[in-house]
């Protein structure tokens, strides 16, 4: 799975407060961060920025006791999600073009 499918995946899981899905995408990114091995220096850029976003998010997510609705709630304006989401949009984006 490409680094835009699993930002997209990601969003997605969190868009619909599915705390079982977001989990399961934040660990399958994170997987594929790790075992998946590029010469392109810009491919393994995007790889290192979507395993600390991820790992970022999935400190938070834990910290808000696994609901992402509820953490929504309690950290809606923290810089440091709002960033992380930020920069799975542009992922998203950016490397689906």
């Amino acid at each position: 799975m490409s680094i835009s499918q699993h930002a997209k995946r990601i969003l997605a899981a969190w868009n619909v407060a599915d705390s079982v899905s977001f989990e399961r995408e934040l660990e399958a990114a994170l997987a594929s961060c790790q075992n998946t091995k590029t010469a392109n220096l810009m491919e393994i850029e995007q790889q290192e920025l979507l395993e600390t976003v991820v790992e970022r998010l999935r400190f938070i997510h834990s910290a808000q006791g696994a609901n992402p609705a509820e953490g929504r709630k309690k950290t809606a304006s923290p810089q440091g999600l709002n960033a992380g989401f930020a920069l799975l949009q542009h992922l998203s984006h950016r490397l689906a073009a």
